[in-house]
């Protein structure tokens, strides 16, 4: 596998590069590709072989071994819905205006995706593509967030990996048949997800109530959050937990891809894997998602196969985002298709600031843990130093050296820091979003009972 370093020159091959400029995209021939975006809910990078770790993650690092993987991606917000809000529209949270707001009762505070933004679906599907989305997360990937614009078919349940797999799969026979457009698969699974779906649930209700993965998350979450205990032991339990659910989720992976080559889909396809955010295990004394900026919060995957491609590159000089992932798909596309795309889509890799932004923990985070995460964060990433200001504090931590964000240099290099804020500013500044704030909508009794579920309700 072939690394890809700043300064080196890039020889572009037949399949071409992950972060080619639109005019180069231009004079691609041939069949518009598939596109398979794979959201992997909850997953942080680490926890992945070819990132890595010693958790055996085989098809993800089968997929990387064919793959453009870049080495840091950082999600635009450490929580599901302005993350893909931002997959798809290339956009910020900032300005997709789609992320958290301060309230005192205890409401869904957060606003829907406005439909005057442009998604990535919404263009593949006036380029004559098949779009649709599977999704698992019945919260904050239902429909009435608004980000299910542009797709023909939009189907959220919550269910195993292998349903969901089983669902894509069923689905594809279907328009193989029928239909000869490419086809755009915005696929999301949520077994890295509390409660960490290591188990059938009736494996689950098996075990003792005790030794539930939700109920050992919640007794880490008291331990860390309201008793300011070390997380100990019980971090590597729970951490155990969520690295089985990885095991059975990347078999489900594997199985998928399996499905696209039997099919004949593999050769011509873009497939994307990622993640909307990460997960932390008392770090910081922060456990789950949602409530600040720090890395295992936002620290992602990120790895993109193209059509034809069978040779990995890693990619380590160039800072990723979720912002990057519609201009890296419109890129790859030929002729007029990825010339319009790469104009609504213009950002890819190493051509903007990358930062993570948190605005107000979710209401139940309020109410069991009082104010210390109502706040709002920001992290900027200048090569190896991240700065991360809001919630009255300013940290600067360099990632290569201090890779758990333990020792902070705000004060020992406070140049930097300063130089590294007012860029941060400069950027927040450049076009926050102006338009209209869309009030959530009241949940009904089912959504009530998915948010219980999945760790958002306090119920």
């Amino acid at each position: 596998m072939r690394t890809i370093g700043m300064g080196l020159v890039v020889l572009l091959t037949a399949w071409g590069c992950g972060d080619r400029s639109s005019s180069d995209s231009g004079s691609r021939a041939g069949p518009l590709p598939h596109v398979i975006l794979l959201s992997l809910d909850t997953l942080r990078a680490d926890r992945i072989g070819c990132y890595g770790s010693a958790t055996p993650t085989p098809a993800i690092d089968a997929l990387a071994a064919v793959a453009d993987r870049y080495a840091s991606c950082t999600a635009t917000a450490p929580w599901t819905l302005p993350s893909h809000a931002s997959m798809l529209t290339g956009l910020y949270p900032f300005e997709h205006g789609t992320h958290g707001f301060r309230v005192d009762e205890m409401v869904d505070n957060v606003h829907p995706l406005h439909p005057d933004h442009t998604t990535l679906a919404e263009e593949l599907d006036r380029a004559g593509y098949d779009t649709a989305g599977f999704l698992a997360n019945t919260v904050y990937l239902a429909p009435r967030w608004g980000l299910s614009q542009g797709f023909d078919t939009y189907l959220v349940k919550r269910q195993p990996a292998a349903a969901v797999t089983d669902r894509v799969l069923e689905h594809l026979d279907g328009k193989l048949g029928t239909s000869d457009a490419p086809q755009f698969l915005f696929i999301n699974y949520m077994d890295m997800h509390r409660p960490y779906g290591s188990g059938t649930p009736e494996e689950i209700l098996r075990l003792p109530p005790e030794q539930r993965p939700d109920a050992m998350l919640e007794k880490l979450c008291v331990r860390v959050m309201n008793e300011g205990e070390a997380p100990g032991e019980l971090a590597e339990t729970v951490l155990g937990m969520y690295d089985e659910a990885l095991t059975t989720l990347d078999g489900e992976i594997g199985r998928l891809l399996e499905g696209l080559k039997e099919r004949g889909l593999w050769d011509n396809a873009i497939v994307i894997l990622t993640s909307d955010h990460g997960e932390a295990f008392g770090t910081h004394r922060v456990v789950e998602h949602g409530k600040d900026v720090y890395e295992p919060l936002v620290a992602v995957p990120l790895m993109i196969k193209y059509p034809g491609q069978v040779e990995g590159r890693t990619i380590d000089e160039k800072l990723s985002s979720l912002v990057d992932l519609p201009g890296l798909v419109a890129a790859a596309l030929p002729g007029e298709v990825g010339e319009v795309l790469s104009a609504s889509f213009p950002r890819v890799p190493g051509t903007h600031g990358v930062v993570s932004e948190i605005h107000f923990a979710r209401p139940r985070d309020f109410k069991l843990y009082g104010e210390r995460f109502q706040h709002e964060r920001t992290s900027w990433r200048d090569g190896r130093f991240k700065l991360s200001v809001g919630g009255g504090k300013t940290e600067l931590f360099d990632l290569e050296a201090d890779p758990g964000e333990t020792v902070n240099l705000a004060e020992s290099e406070s140049a930097r820091a300063a130089t590294m804020q007012r860029a941060l500013e400069r950027f927040l500044k450049a076009k926050p979003y102006q338009g209209e704030r869309l009030e959530p909508m009241t949940p009904n009794e089912f959504e009530l009972k998915e948010a219980a579920a999945l760790g958002y309700s306090s119920k």
